[in-house]
């Protein structure tokens, strides 16, 4: 054994900066964290006619890309090169861009959106570049699940420009083939993985045809939706329905586990419900206040955004803390679900020509917001590194 004789090295504090720009989720978790409130508190304002922003744009890109492309972008930086056993992406390679995008989110959001949105999808698209390198270098064998990824990403960014060359809104077409597609394919590489390895039950082997199959669904389910093809959708919707339903029973994670994993899986439950929504809305020609679509929002994007967000803040966190979700973070859990229920009895009231709904979705809204504030008064201390 070898002692080491030379004096005592001295431990450099790392600055605040260097620590917060160290690991790349931190960054955009943060921005992510910070826009569900912003987008949210403003989106209340609008329902209370409090302000003239256009509220497509507040609601529509400020979730689908202030706050989910953030995450999004968090995850991906993290976890392409492991998947892809390929060099990490460095800081230089991230920071810059960080910072481009949270002014470009803003500049959309508050102040011009043809120009924030081109920026918005100048940044995604360079982030596309790296990932492509990435994959390209990585030394992994198996590919697929980044591939994948990246083209869903990419996709995100193609539909931005679209929006803003041909004077369109595309959110819902949006909604569906960017953002649902990618969560989606996150949580059927990520929720699985993390509950075999804690229940040591062998997987259940996916068929080669369920990935193409899943995103040809969701981009058809998308394309019905935005451009109001009624057969379309309610074929579409009912037989993804059909089929995830297929996917969630197969996987078999049923077993009572961690509230951490179990979280996540409910949240993956609710994804087949929310085309069930959406046919019954399309085959009866209700105005349910867009009840399928919430319900993959709230459901399962929101759920899994909760669900993960915690489970990496934790596991990432410098010194690393049990992944283990302590009374506070189960009652957030609970609250997230809370949220689900209250923006679902919205559109029933709404259904019911109750004014009611409006209260609801007040409260909807709220809920959303006081999550959020919880959630970063817990888990703000590991993503800022204070």
């Amino acid at each position: 054994m070898q002692f080491s004789t030379s004096p005592n090295v001295p431990i450099i504090e790392k600055s605040w900066k260097e620590r917060f720009c160290s690991q790349p989720h931190q960054m955009f978790f943060v921005s992510a964290i910070f826009f569900s409130i912003v987008v949210m508190f403003l989106t209340l304002f609008s329902l209370l006619g409090k302000t003239n922003l256009n509220f497509s744009t507040l609601h529509g890109f400020g979730l689908n890309y202030a706050v989910f492309t953030n995450a999004f972008l968090g995850f991906l930086i993290t976890v392409i090169p492991k998947y892809n056993a390929s060099a990490v992406i460095t800081k230089e390679q991230y920071v810059k861009p960080w910072i481009i995008l949270q002014v470009s989110m803003l500049i959309t959001i508050l102040i011009n959106p043809i120009v924030g949105k081109v920026l918005v999808a100048a940044i995604m698209l360079y982030f596309a570049k790296i990932f492509y390198e990435t994959i390209k270098n990585g030394k992994a064998i198996i590919k697929e699940d980044s591939i994948y990824l990246n083209s869903i990403f990419i996709i995100g960014a193609i539909l931005l420009l679209v929006e803003v060359i041909f004077q369109i809104n595309l959110s819902l077409l949006i909604f569906f083939m960017y953002l649902v597609n990618m969560v989606y394919f996150v949580a059927l590489r990520m929720i699985p993985g993390f509950y075999f390895s804690y229940t040591k039950i062998n997987p259940w082997q996916r068929p080669s045809f369920i990935k193409p199959l899943s995103f040809f669904l969701l981009s058809i389910v998308g394309i019905a939706i935005q451009f109001e093809l009624e057969a379309l959708l309610v074929f579409s919707s009912f037989f993804s329905f059909l089929f995830f339903s297929f996917v969630f029973i197969k996987l078999n994670m049923f077993k009572k586990t961690s509230a951490i994993l179990q979280i996540l899986v409910i949240g993956f439950a609710w994804f087949p419900l929310g085309f069930l929504a959406l046919s019954l809305e399309a085959f009866f020609e209700v105005s349910l206040l867009k009840l399928g679509l919430h319900i993959f929002a709230l459901g399962f994007i929101t759920t899994l955004l909760i669900g993960f967000g915690s489970r990496v803040s934790l596991g990432h966190a410098i010194p690393a803390q049990p992944i283990a979700a302590d009374e506070l973070t189960k009652w957030l859990f609970v609250l997230t679900q809370v949220l689900v229920i209250s923006r679902i009895s919205a559109s029933l009231f709404a259904l019911g020509n109750s004014l009611f709904f409006i209260s609801l979705l007040h409260l909807s809204a709220t809920i959303w917001i006081f999550l959020f504030l919880v959630w970063t008064f817990k888990y703000g201390k590991y993503l800022l590194r204070i």
